[in-house]
């Protein structure tokens, strides 16, 4: 399907005015008489344009209570429903429920969103009208601005004040009665015209199979680690090796910031220490969401991953680095740098975990 690109607002302006309503024909129910006249009007409407109007929110975290205007169109008449009457609540509560009733509007999601809080039922039957044009090669958001120049070949205006007004005021005035029924009996003239206009247009692409859906499968729960029973039978040994565990445990913390202490080793040495002398420490570390994995994989095979060995060898050459700098006598940096070297080596040599296909 070929990309179009909608009329831009000074092309559109360059069109004759759209048809417009008559004073007369736009009704705003406030005795019970006038909604009974609105709801024969509306209940036997095969078709609707649709849309809602809300008070503006300028403070963050400020409560949205709209929408407080729902207007309904056909091409002949427009309905303005204030919805702090209980008569249009009820009303656009019942049309906007009606299955048999298509409701057309243009950007419609955060209407679809906060109307099922606002009235209690969920909007059957409604059709976003930029959806049709985006099935025609249009934009994400054609607008009722470019559908009225592109469908009906005329011009269609806005007040930039007015949308921001109060909508919520007890008595709407008169600018504000004629812009929300415009922007109901706009979509109402699109959608009508929309069959004769469809029918000049290329034929669409057939529509693409739906995707397989992937069968469904229950979470599993996570696999608990459990402490292997390699406790050593001296209390005095354990204490040792628990004061060892906590030892090279701080000291793996530490290489984790500190270049020159390789915290992998550190953390095997606590860990082989913690199984034989503090099982609530060797379960916290093979829970642990930093050590766990170089646990597992330690315990699967002698595993070291490649980003350990890595990190390994960075922070070690840092370390050999300033030590050359700062250290005296020499013999001290060629020392240390002899026992990282060997860790190092040792790391490397060590194979790193499969990859999953």
């Amino acid at each position: 399907m070929p990309r179009h690109i909608a009329p831009s607002k000074t092309e559109s302006a360059l069109l004759p005015p759209w048809p417009q309503l008559p004073d007369g024909a736009i009704h705003v129910p406030g005795t019970a008489a006038e909604f009974a006249q609105a709801r024969a009007a509306l209940l036997a409407a095969e078709a609707l344009g649709f849309d809602t109007e809300s008070k503006p929110i300028f403070q963050a975290g400020q409560h949205d209570d709209g929408p407080h205007i729902v207007q309904f169109a056909t091409p002949q008449a427009a309905w303005v429903l204030q919805l702090r009457h209980p008569q249009a609540l009820a009303l656009a509560r019942e049309v906007l429920a009606t299955p048999a009733i298509l409701k057309a509007g243009f950007g419609l999601d955060n209407d679809l969103r906060i109307l099922p809080r606002r009235l209690g039922v969920q909007p059957a039957n409604v059709l976003d009208l930029d959806k049709v044009f985006r099935r025609h090669g249009f934009g994400h958001n054609m607008g009722v601005r470019a559908a009225m120049a592109v469908v009906l070949e005329r011009s269609f205006t806005k007040s930039k004040r007015t949308s921001t007004s109060n909508w919520a005021a007890r008595q709407l005035s008169p600018g504000q009665i004629r812009y929300a029924a415009n922007d109901a009996h706009a979509p109402a003239l699109i959608h009508a015209a929309l069959p004769a206009w469809e029918a000049r247009q290329p034929p669409l692409p057939p529509n693409k199979p739906p995707r397989q859906k992937k069968p469904y499968r229950p979470p599993q729960a996570p696999q608990q680690f459990s402490p292997p029973n390699t406790l050593h039978s001296s209390p005095i040994t354990r204490w040792l090796l628990r004061f060892f565990a906590v030892l090279c445990l701080g000291l793996g913390i530490a290489g984790v910031f500190l270049p020159g202490l390789p915290t992998t080793v550190f953390i095997l040495m606590a860990s082989w220490a913690a199984a034989r002398s503090s099982p609530r420490i060797h379960v916290w570390l093979h829970r642990h969401k930093l050590f766990g994995p170089m646990l597992r994989n330690w315990e699967a095979g002698g595993y070291v991953s490649r980003r350990a060995k890595h990190s390994a060898a960075i922070t070690m050459a840092i370390s050999a680095a300033i030590l050359w700098w700062l250290a005296q006598p020499w013999w001290a940096p060629m020392l240390a740098c002899t026992c990282m070297a060997a860790v190092l080596l040792w790391l490397w040599r060590r194979p790193e975990p499969p990859t999953t296909p």
